[in-house]
Order: structure tokens, then sequence, then C-alpha cells
């Protein structure tokens, strides 16, 4: 299975949180992720744009973009068939968003330059997921600066919102998704959207936690095709906010991420955010004699289910079931002892752990 899917929609409006959410959740669950970046920020980030000084004229630098996505594209595609895994081409923008930038004698020159129809681009992908900017209706979260290439105003920003829509408008699998709940709920439709298109099991937001006493490994492998993780995580204390910084290694590849949890004043909104950093921005915020919580995690699924298995550096085991919106009843798989349900002791908490794995150490 090859899944194509765009996320879209106007400046500010959680497309990269939402995109590192799903890399993270479908990765977890055993699927190739390819992110194919948004070509116009490329080209801007280069010096190569369609305003200021030098400008390229608007149908020079919406060709550099065809150009560069339609390679981006072949290379993910060539990637994802050649892997026994399903996979997810996962697009920061699809070639019809721009369109919105461009007048329709401009567009339709584009694409007889193309020999491409309409048609042709929307049938390229199997999801298109809209995010509404909140240039609309939560204009206090309006920011530019996560993003360089960004320059609109409110006004302009709530304009190119609706004409990217406009442009999606006619796809035979466009979903919108507004403002209306906080934004972690918003995120968390577009990950369930994403489940609804491969067909499996959304996990609702409900988790259960167990100690476990012992696992049979044969068993474990042998009845689940799982995926293994190692997890380092460093916690920072902060005044108004959880920070967290976390590095994942999967089959000899690293990733490392600085994580944000705060809250606000707005409607009782907690807001996550996730940034990608270096591995010298990781290591940079921390001492030598300061102990990570390491573990290894083992994510598999079961009737229905999805588990975590962690197995953390000292031997403690803990077992994370999401129940998804198919679970019937909390199964607990046969080749695993569990010794007793902790989903609401703090002490198991990875946080509290990492507290006192560092005061033992002083």
């Amino acid at each position: 299975m090859i899944k194509k899917i765009v996320l879209t929609g106007g400046p500010c409006a959680g497309k990269t949180t939402a995109i590192q959410r799903i890399v993270e959740e479908f990765e977890e669950k055993g699927l190739n992720v390819y992110v194919v970046p948004e070509a116009a920020t490329l080209l801007i980030n280069m010096g190569l744009k369609p305003f200021g000084n030098n400008a390229l004229s608007t149908i020079e630098f919406q060709k550099q973009i065809f150009d560069i996505s339609f390679k981006l594209e072949k290379i993910a595609e060539t990637v994802s068939k050649r892997s026994e895994r399903d996979s997810i081409i996962l697009f920061d923008r699809g070639l019809v968003d721009s369109k919105a930038y461009m007048s329709e004698h401009e567009w339709k020159r584009l694409l007889r330059n193309y020999n491409i129809k309409d048609s042709n681009l929307f049938n390229k992908y199997d999801l298109v997921l809209h995010l509404r900017s909140v240039a609309w209706d939560k204009q206090e979260f309006y920011t530019l600066s996560n993003n360089k290439a960004r320059t609109e105003s409110v006004t302009e920003a709530r304009l190119l919102d609706m004409n990217t829509l406009h442009c999606w408008l006619g796809h035979h699998n466009l979903k919108i998704l507004g403002n209306d709940t906080s934004f972690d709920e918003k995120i968390n439709r577009v990950i369930e959207g994403i489940y609804n298109e491969i067909e499996k099991p959304f996990p609702i937001q409900r988790q259960f936690k167990y100690l476990v006493s012992s696992v049979n490994e044969e068993e474990l492998y042998k009845n689940t095709n799982g995926i293994s993780l190692n997890i380092e995580q460093y916690y920072i204390d902060n005044n108004d906010s959880e920070l967290f910084f976390r590095k994942i290694t999967k089959d000899n590849d690293q990733s490392f991420k600085m994580i944000t949890k705060k809250d606000t004043e707005f409607n009782n909104e907690r807001i996550t955010t996730q940034k990608g950093i270096s591995e010298k921005e990781y290591y940079s915020n921390f001492s030598k004699d300061i102990l990570p919580v390491e573990k290894t995690r083992y994510c598999f699924e079961y009737n229905n289910c999805y588990y975590r298995l962690d197995t953390f550096d000292d031997g403690l085991k803990i077992l994370e079931i999401e129940e998804t919106n198919k679970t019937v009843d909390i199964d607990i798989p046969p080749f695993i002892e569990i010794e007793k349900e902790i989903s609401n002791d703090k002490k198991y908490r990875n946080s509290y752990i990492y507290k006192m794995k560092n005061r033992s150490n002083n």
C-alpha cells in the first residue's frame, strides 16, 4: 500500500506540527513515511523569489516549483515501491496549491507547458487535508516567526487560505479542518483522517498502562509484526511550560526533537509543539553528569489495539495500550504477564523516572 496525502491550508494553520506528528505516529506503527517538502519554501530560502529585488516572474517561479515537486515525488515513489512495508507519501502542499498564486490565464499556460490537466493533478493524491489558518478566528496565535519564507499579514493570510481551499474544491477526498476545537484536537483530527484513509483503527485518547512482570519474547515476535525504537529523553525545568528533548534511534537512523507543552489563557487550550533539532543542539542543553531516561520501545498491533512495550535500562517494563475506535475489550496479549495497572500512578511517568534517576545519581 502506498498512500499519497496532501497537507495544505493558509499560512499558520498548523501544517509543520501536523507533519511532525504524522511522521512520529505512523512510523511508530510500522509504516514508512516520506515527506515531500514545500518547494516554494525551498526556493525562497535559496534566494529565488517572486518578489523583491531580482524577482522571478510568477510563471517562472511556479515552473520551478513544478520541476522540483515532480522530481521529489518521483524519488519518494521509487523508494516506497522498493519497500516491503506500507508507505505514506506526505506532501507539504500539492501541485494544485500553485493555482492560488496565479491568474487563471497563467495557470492554464503552466498546465499546457506540462501537457497536464487539473484532473490529472487531482488524481495524483488519495487524500487532501486542508487546515484552516488561525488568521480567520484565532488571530492571537498568528505568527511569522516560525517560517522565514512567510511574509503575509493576517488579511493576506485569510485570502490565501480561501484561495487555496478553492483550488482543491472538487477533489474526491478533501477534508477541511477548522479551528473550532483546541489546536491539539485539530492535529488529532488530521491523524484520524489518515487512519481512516489507510483503513486502520484510530487510537482514541484513552491509554492504559501496566507494570509488566515478564515477557515471552519468542512468542511476542512470532505473533506480532512490530518495530523497535531506542528512545532517550532529557527534561528541563521550565516555569511556564514543560520542556523535554528526545532522541529516537530506528535502524541506526537517529532523529532529535525538542518538545514543549504550554498552557494558554485562551479557552483552556494546551499547545504542544515539536521541533526537529540537530545532534549538537540536542546535547548542548545538558551537562555530562545528567542521566537521560533510556528505553527500548517495541510497537505492535494486536486484536485492534496498539501496544507499546517499553523496557527501561534498569529492567523496568511498562506496557501501554491505546484504545481505538474499534476496540471492544482491553486485551492483554497472552505472551505478556502483568503485575498491576499503573495508568494513574505518577511514579511510572517518564518525567518522574527521570527525576528519581538523577536524584540518586547526585
